[in-house]
């Protein structure tokens, strides 16, 4: 499972990131503008298996299509947080998504199912 995380990531010849909470994936030898949306809110990334993990500074979790094709979300969730604003990166490592705020950690199962 290869994996990266930082606030925009190449897949391809796209760059995918966050420019004042939006998403955006765009071309990067031209800087095109792909598509662009309001997703989970500012947040950051991490990629694998074709996908964009986003965690938002709000505690919401949005799995997206890393395609240029347009915005695909397939589903998102929010975890608990404490009152201050989530700014850790998520990791994906063994199969696992982990996710941090303040004092908790959380890890989710997102290997595929066989």
């Amino acid at each position: 499972m290869r994996n990266h995380h930082s606030s925009s990531i190449l897949i391809g010849d796209h760059l995918y990131g966050f420019s004042s909470g939006i998403l955006t994936a765009m071309r990067f030898d031209t800087g095109e503008v792909a598509w662009k949306d309001r997703s989970v809110g500012k947040g950051s990334l991490v990629y694998a298996d074709g996908h964009l993990y986003a965690l938002s500074e709000n505690g919401v979790v949005g799995l997206v299509e890393a395609t240029p094709a347009g915005y695909r979300e397939k589903g998102r969730f929010r975890i608990q947080q404490d009152s201050l604003p989530t700014w850790t990166h998520p990791v994906i490592a063994g199969g696992r998504l982990y996710l941090r705020d303040q004092d908790t950690i959380y890890a989710y199962d997102v290997r595929e199912k066989r």
